[in-house]
């Protein structure tokens, strides 16, 4: 008997999001939540997961080849700490992790290009399944620029009352100006900067001019006051849900004054406002996966 588990984290939304080379792309920021997924021997009930999960395992039966016997001989649970329908990429979460999961207990081999565009073929997806940042068509699964480096980082996420659905936000290129086009360009150029040098205050930067570009597409009421109010407490810069409702700020521990930012975030953001806090941490991308083999 086989039993294959798979760790996926979510994201606190993107680092940056726009059009860059006449197409819709992102950088997904991983963290510390996670969606996990077991697959093992037993009766079938794929036909009671989530309808994208259901989608996912199908488009991968089909496309592989897979016997519907093999199907109804796997049993698949899911579990998840990753608020939805905030940004967070839940739903990214539980496609990559399944669809990993599922080419580990059959023994595919699928990449993470081919789990991208797998992702991508059920709805818009993050590029969380690959280690390595890139810059990722999220309609397509096409990955349009490779980068250099990670960002590790702790992170304050304010989760704001409401929810986006990923399949009705389409993004298209009809609200971005030639300004808003080069001012995108120097964003994915201050972004790769900032990788190669290891400098979080130019990744920051990058992700907070994305977040205030994104403004026009998917407005945030606080988004203004909460990065005026981290970088006066030592933030390093806003990294927000651009199809979702989260604003995180990025921080190092050792230079953020915490206490005093929550003291005057009371005071200008009212508490009917948002939902939730949480602490986090940025770290690289890509799912965890252990197999165990039992005796029958």
């Amino acid at each position: 008997m086989r039993q294959v588990k798979i760790k996926t984290p979510g994201t606190c939304g993107e680092f940056i999001q726009g059009w860059f080379d006449n197409n819709p792309c992102l950088v997904s920021s991983p963290i510390d939540r996670y969606s996990t997924i077991c697959i093992k021997e037993g009766p079938g009930n794929s036909q009671t997961l989530k309808s994208k999960s259901c989608g996912i395992v199908n488009e991968i039966f089909n496309r592989y080849q897979i016997s519907q016997k093999e199907k109804e001989h796997i049993f698949i649970s899911m579990e998840t700490d990753i608020p939805l329908e905030k940004g967070m990429a839940s739903s990214t979460a539980d496609l990559a992790g399944m669809a990993l999961g599922l080419s580990s207990y059959f023994n595919l081999n699928l990449s993470m290009n081919d789990i991208g565009k797998l992702c991508t073929k059920i709805e818009p997806s993050d590029n969380l399944m690959f280690k390595e940042l890139n810059l990722f068509n999220h309609i397509n699964g096409e990955v349009l620029r490779k980068f250099e480096g990670f960002v590790e980082a702790d992170l304050l996420i304010i989760d704001f009352y409401g929810g986006i659905d990923t399949l009705t936000f389409n993004e298209t290129q009809d609200d971005y100006s030639k300004k808003d086009l080069d001012v995108f360009f120097e964003i994915v150029m201050l972004f790769d900067k900032g990788l190669k040098n290891n400098d979080l205050k130019a990744i920051g930067e990058a992700c907070t001019r994305s977040a205030f570009l994104n403004q026009k597409r998917l407005k945030k009421t606080y988004l203004e006051k909460i990065t005026t109010l981290g970088k006066k407490h030592g933030s390093l810069g806003t990294i927000i849900g651009h199809s979702g409702t989260v604003i995180g700020l990025m921080y190092q521990k050792e230079c953020f004054q915490k206490e005093a930012f929550f003291d005057e975030f009371k005071r200008v953001i009212p508490k009917n406002a948002y939902l939730n806090i949480y602490n986090n941490r940025l770290i690289p991308g890509g799912s965890d996966i252990t197999v165990e083999e039992f005796k029958s």
